[in-house]
């Protein structure tokens, strides 16, 4: 197990102690992890390359390439830590990102802090969202379009914001029913202009896989939309077998 994983994994362990955590924020993390090792291994396998920048040198010396080994660990614990910032505190929202940000660069993560910051953002010249900003206190709202404004975005990022949008605390999902699922939730306005950049995010990790990545997970995503919407209504109302019958 490389240092960057072994770190992230303790830092997800702690994370059970902090004030925000939950057990469908702990699934939805541990999902996305899977998604982005799992994407990151077929492309390894079909002799794809990923433009993962490089970790600082507590990890990798500066002259090192990534392995494919330090590659997957490096996409499991982005996906891992990507939502972190809800942990920090209670409701954060739309917060949760600069808070995963500030957490991990003091854990010396600065590629991983990225992806917390832009993991919420894509297509973020393209798209808009007016409805996010309405959410941000001003000083919030400056830090983060100051942020995206110069971000300079990797695979590594795009591959975070595409498993965001395909793992649920239930399983793993296609984009299309996660985004549903996003969509009531959020109020997203602009849904289309959404949709169509993930699903250009997907089409560009398909081309470097080799392979519908859809085919990687395709038992699951059966099963996971087989429980949607079900199991979600289920757990919001606190459905039991035994009170199943009244609803």
């Amino acid at each position: 197990m490389s240092k960057i994983r072994e770190k992230a994994l303790r830092i997800f362990a702690q994370a059970k102690e902090m004030p925000g955590y939950s057990l469908s924020w702990e699934r939805h993390s541990l999902n996305v992890a899977k998604i982005t090792e799992s994407i990151t291994r077929a492309i390894i396998e079909n002799g794809g390359s990923l433009n993962f920048t490089k970790l600082a040198d507590e990890y990798l010396r500066s002259d090192e390439a990534l392995s494919g080994e330090e590659m997957m660990d490096m996409a499991f614990s982005a996906g891992l830590l990507h939502d972190i910032g809800r942990c920090v505190e209670i409701k954060v929202g739309l917060r949760h990102p600069i808070l995963g940000y500030n957490l991990l660069m003091r854990e010396g993560l600065s590629e991983l802090a990225q992806v917390s910051m832009t993991h919420t953002y894509y297509g973020y010249k393209q798209i808009e969202r007016a409805e996010f900003w309405e959410e941000l206190d001003p000083e919030s709202l400056d830090f983060t379009q100051d942020y995206m404004k110069v971000a300079e975005i990797s695979d590594l990022d795009l591959l975070v914001q595409l498993a965001d949008n395909m793992g649920h605390a239930m399983g793993v999902m296609t984009i299309s029913d996660r985004f549903s699922d996003i969509l009531i939730r959020h109020g997203i306005r602009f849904a289309g202009d959404h949709l169509r950049e993930l699903f250009r995010i997907k089409q560009y990790f398909d081309k470097k896989a080799g392979i519908n990545i859809y085919e990687l997970f395709r038992e699951e995503i059966i099963r996971t939309t087989m429980m949607e919407p079900n199991g979600v209504m289920r757990e919001k109302q606190n459905v039991t077998d035994e009170t199943e019958e009244s609803l």
